[in-house]
């Protein structure tokens, strides 16, 4: 797998690849908390590159009020407190205005979403805009017999616009507060990592790149059900030893899952988008707070109750990506014995198993590595 390389950058050519020689108008989707963050790392980065990106970065968000408040107080309050936005940010609540002519579209939607913005992007966006996923929301197609990353999804809905995947350990606070942190890039067209970098690397925050787009998507996606697993534990009162011992299981068991559903390199789970984001969400990521949540109502909340009660007005894709994985290991012979622990976790969060049985996938032999 390809890593983070400061290449020279390509001459001119036809389609996105002359993208790299001009100047990028760069738009960005959504105003929750993570794209709020990586908007002021784009800001950053555009400022640092007057000569690659035009220098205002048009962003929509879907309420007026926000709209405003980021436009005229430099701030989004809801998300990032008092953090400071950039001037080149300009919030919008039309999108087409947002989106028209844009070279680089960072989309940073909870994936239930997608499909509300999906035409008027098509239509607005450059022909050969680089589409920058944020997303890591997870889905299985009709049948449940294979999983479909959203960056397909973005792809067949963008006429087939170059898609590439940030991934990585980052608390978005901790970004507010202008903490460093890092992020592995996925993108499958070489020619396009040093407008990549230009627009991502800053002081603080690095970025490395991996041809193996799926892979880092993925890591993304099926970390978001191992934080589960470790929220019912928290909500036990169990301490670090269990936990240490659900992230080693679960990551053997997301290697395995690369591998034999996606086709690929477990190796990208040393990256940051693998054992930095699984590490960082089962220690401090708010789908383990809510699972915790879930353990300590008895079950008689439902996770959406949960989720309007206690983030803000955040969406989670953590809960939705346990039903999803289970859904495709439930309809492959074999796979839930497989892959226990993924499957434990989504009896206990959803079949009413008791949470102590978290347990019982430890006690089994670990796929290897």
């Amino acid at each position: 797998q390809g890593t983070h390389t400061q290449e020279p950058r390509p001459q001119t050519q036809s389609g996105s690849v002359a993208l790299v020689a001009m100047a990028h108008r760069v738009c960005v989707v959504g105003g929750g908390s993570f794209g709020s963050v990586v908007a002021r790392v784009a800001a950053n980065g555009v400022g640092a590159h007057p000569g690659t990106f035009q220098q205002t970065i048009p962003w929509w968000v879907r309420r007026p009020e926000m709209a405003e408040e980021i436009n005229e107080k430099r701030v989004n309050s809801q998300y990032l407190g008092a953090a400071h936005l950039p001037e080149a940010l300009q919030a919008s609540t039309d999108l087409r205005e947002v989106a028209k002519g844009a070279t680089v579209c960072i989309i940073a939607l909870p994936g239930e979403f997608l499909a509300d913005v999906l035409a008027v992007l098509d239509q607005s966006l450059h022909q050969d805009c680089v589409i920058v996923s944020l997303i890591k929301s997870l889905k299985v197609n009709s049948d449940c017999s294979r999983v479909v990353p959203y960056s397909e999804v973005l792809a067949a809905g963008l006429s087939n616009r170059p898609v590439a995947a940030l991934m990585g350990p980052n608390i978005y606070r901790e970004m507010a507060r202008d903490e460093f942190a890092e992020a592995t890039i996925g993108c499958a067209r070489r020619e396009l990592w040093p407008v990549l970098v230009e627009l991502f690397e800053t002081p603080l925050f690095h970025v490395d790149l991996l041809t193996d787009l799926v892979g880092v998507e993925m890591c993304g996606c099926l970390k978001n059900t191992v934080t589960i697993t470790c929220g019912i534990a928290k909500g036990l009162g169990w301490g670090e030893n269990v936990k240490a011992a659900i992230i080693r299981r679960g990551m053997l068991e997301i290697g395995q899952f690369l591998a034999e559903f996606m086709g690929s390199d477990k190796g990208v789970l040393l990256q940051a988008c693998g054992v930095g984001d699984i590490v960082l969400s089962c220690n401090a990521g708010r789908g383990q707070a809510l699972a915790a949540a879930f353990v300590e109502a008895g079950g008689k909340k439902s996770w959406s109750e949960l989720e309007d009660e206690i983030m803000n007005g955040m969406r989670l894709p953590d809960w939705h990506n346990v039903q999803n994985v289970f859904k495709l290991l439930n309809a492959v012979p074999g796979a839930t014995e497989r892959y226990p622990l993924l499957a434990q976790t989504y009896r206990i969060a959803f079949e009413g198993a008791a949470p102590a049985s978290v347990l019982e996938p430890l006690r089994t032999a670990a796929p290897t590595i």
